[in-house]
């Protein structure tokens, strides 16, 4: 009865002292937060140990494991209510006592960061039963100076687990390393140029103070992160009076950065998602701001599924950054017309206790330009994705084109025998069903307002049959011919500039000739274009109004032409706050009506059909006016 007493003592005397976090399950467990598949029971009613571990006792109290369906993989879980924020003074450890009577009942302890709990990393697996204890045993992990919730989780579907003593506190255990910072940006003042509103998209960043903020927009956040005041100041991308879906804007660091598999680091950030709907998107990418300008998505995870952002508060993300050189970019996008955005705060690349990771090869890049004059390809490839064609395209010049009968003869940039071209390498047998594609290897981070301009040649053996088709089709997240012209003869390079769809998502653009008279022909083309609208030099377009097929008459080797079914309104505004490509607030209208599939050799003959028509009219007129006076 004496040691009983001592026992019962010296538990109510650990249950007064003061943790981190503790859960000893004697009394209702406040820190930690257990689903539905686990009970609490006591020693007189074993699940499956007749004795706690706290008091050592068949009155004590645990948790047992009591999953209440069998799916093949569910997943129980037990995680910390708030987040951990260590101290690099001192050693915090995790402590608890598992019991099972099974050798294989796999569970594992895990640090959980971002409000999303998209980063993960597992800090300890058990197997299951320690075969050398049939009795309660010990877990023990030395937890990182860094920001964290703690997970149990398990699959396992059947037998027996119990849990004990959940204690987070101070340790004798060596030191955690400080954390190391790479960059740090609250856009107060002195951080403001270590950032750029990337020009010419429809959305453009700045950066405002918080009590500004609410006055243009009443859904804005009204204090920032970092002092969590109106007073304060973060980026935002106020689209209030531009929102329309497929608008994108987009935020850069200025300073590449270098991870080494040395250590590793993340990224941090914390942003805002506000407005009348969840109708937008936070994206961050990887970015090569080089030739290359290629992209990769390195949050929110895209193996999750669509993100998941809570609206109306600061929230917070994390990436564990991989290996390479590369730049942060941040991008917003909408879906929607109604009005929702994001706001961004405190951006910080700090050390992280993750193994190394590396970065998956980029699978889209932010623009398109070749003009083929350094005789490659520009990682463009001879296919449609779903069968071969008859022939492949391939760079050639005018000095070196294989019929030099049909050409051409010259390319479109600089008008050159030595400037390359991409072209149709038809050979014989000739057939009506030829075919040939060819597209970029990587597909286009579009968006509205993103234009796609190329020069065209064709040239046939063949006359008034309109016997080649070109088409231009983009497929991906919308699959639409976006332009065709069947003809015989274009009369040398001519231009074509079609807006892309209102979507912003990653799309494939796909160029095809289609021959269906078996002659000798050929294609070319050449300053394949697809970027920003407001980008393309507009001396070398001409607009063309008109509610009847276009009409090409002209006998120059060079004509332009815009050829679209769309109206495009871009509008650019920036503040001086935020150092941008561009300081000017713009906008460009351009209005276009065409017919969607041209016949040059039909339309030569309707022009000289209105232009007899007209002369006859004006003859009879002068005759009439004669004759009566």
């Amino acid at each position: 009865m004496i040691v009983y007493l001592i026992l019962l003592f010296v538990g109510l005397v650990s249950l007064g002292q003061t943790s981190i976090l503790q859960c000893n399950f004697e009394t209702p467990c406040q820190d930690f937060t257990l689903d539905r598949n686990w009970g609490v029971t006591d020693g007189l009613h074993p699940l499956p140990i007749d004795h706690d571990h706290t008091l050592n006792t068949a009155s004590g109290h645990y948790v047992f494991y009591n999953p209440q369906s069998s799916p093949k993989f569910q997943l129980a879980e037990i995680k910390t209510n708030t987040w951990l924020e260590l101290p690099t003074d001192r050693a915090v450890c995790f402590q608890m006592w598992y019991y099972t009577s099974s050798l294989d009942f796999p569970f594992n302890i895990q640090l959980v960061q971002g409000t999303d709990e998209q980063l993960t990393r597992i800090v300890a697996s058990i197997p299951g039963k320690d075969p050398s204890i049939n009795d309660w045993t010990q877990i023990k992990i030395t937890l990182p100076a860094e920001k964290f919730k703690v997970f149990i989780r398990l699959n396992t579907t059947t037998g027996s687990l119990a849990f004990d003593d959940f204690l987070v506190d101070y340790c004798d255990e060596p030191h955690p390393p400080p954390s190391k910072t790479l960059f740090s940006c609250d856009f107060e003042s002195s951080c403001i140029d270590d950032f750029i509103s990337l020009s010419n998209y429809p959305y453009q960043w700045s950066v405002i103070q918080a009590s500004d903020a609410i006055k243009k927009e009443s859904d804005a956040p009204s204090i920032d992160n970092t002092f969590g005041n109106a007073s304060g100041h973060y980026a935002w991308l106020a689209n209030y009076n531009l929102i329309e879906p497929g608008k994108v804007g987009y935020l850069a660091m200025k300073e590449p950065i270098h991870i080494t598999s040395d250590e590793s680091f993340c990224l941090n950030l914390n942003y805002y998602l506000y407005g009348r709907a969840t109708s937008s998107n936070l994206l961050v990418y990887t970015w090569t701001s080089g030739a290359s300008d290629e992209l990769q998505v390195i949050w929110p995870n895209r193996n999750s599924g669509r993100a998941t952002y809570t609206k109306n508060q600061w929230s917070w993300g994390i990436i564990n950054l991989p290996v390479g050189d590369y730049t942060i970019l941040f991008r917003m996008d909408s879906t929607d017309i109604i009005q929702s955005s994001f706001a961004l705060d405190d951006i910080k690349i700090t050390s992280c206790a993750y193994p190394p990771t590396q970065l998956l090869p980029y699978n889209s890049i932010l623009s398109f330009v070749c003009n083929f004059d350094d005789l490659t390809i520009c990682n463009m490839a001879n296919t449609d994705d779903f069968k071969p064609p008859s022939f492949n395209f391939t760079v050639v010049t005018g000095d070196t084109v294989p019929n030099k009968e049909l050409g051409p003869n010259r390319d479109h940039t600089n008008n050159s025998s030595s400037g390359g071209f991409v072209y149709w390498n038809q050979q014989l047998p000739f057939t009506s069903s030829d075919t040939g594609f060819i597209r970029p290897e990587k597909r286009i981070e579009q968006n509205f307002g993103m234009c796609i301009r190329f020069a065209y040649y064709v040239k046939s053996s063949a006359m008034n049959k309109n016997g080649t088709t070109l088409l231009l089709r983009a497929g991906g997240c919308y699959g639409k011919e976006m332009w065709t012209n069947s003809l015989d003869d274009s009369l040398g390079w001519q231009v074509v500039m079609i807006p892309v769809e209102k979507y912003a998502c990653m799309e494939r653009f796909y160029f095809r000739v289609t021959q269906t008279v078996p002659v000798a022909v050929s294609v070319a083309f050449d300053d394949i274009e697809i970027a920003q609208c407001p980008s393309f030099d507009p001396t070398t377009t001409t607009t063309i109004s008109t509610s009847i097929p276009t009409t090409i008459t002209t006998q120059t080797t060079t004509i332009s032409t815009i050829i679209s079914t769309s109206t495009i309104k871009t509008t650019q505004t920036t503040t001086s706050s935020l150092s941008t490509t561009s300081k000017m607030s713009t906008t460009t209208t351009t209005t276009i009506t065409s017919s969607y599939h041209t016949s040059t050799s039909s339309k030569a003959v309707n022009l000289l059909s209105m232009k007899y028509i007209y002369l006859m009219s004006f003859i009879l007129s002068k005759l009439f006016f004669t004759i009566m006076f």
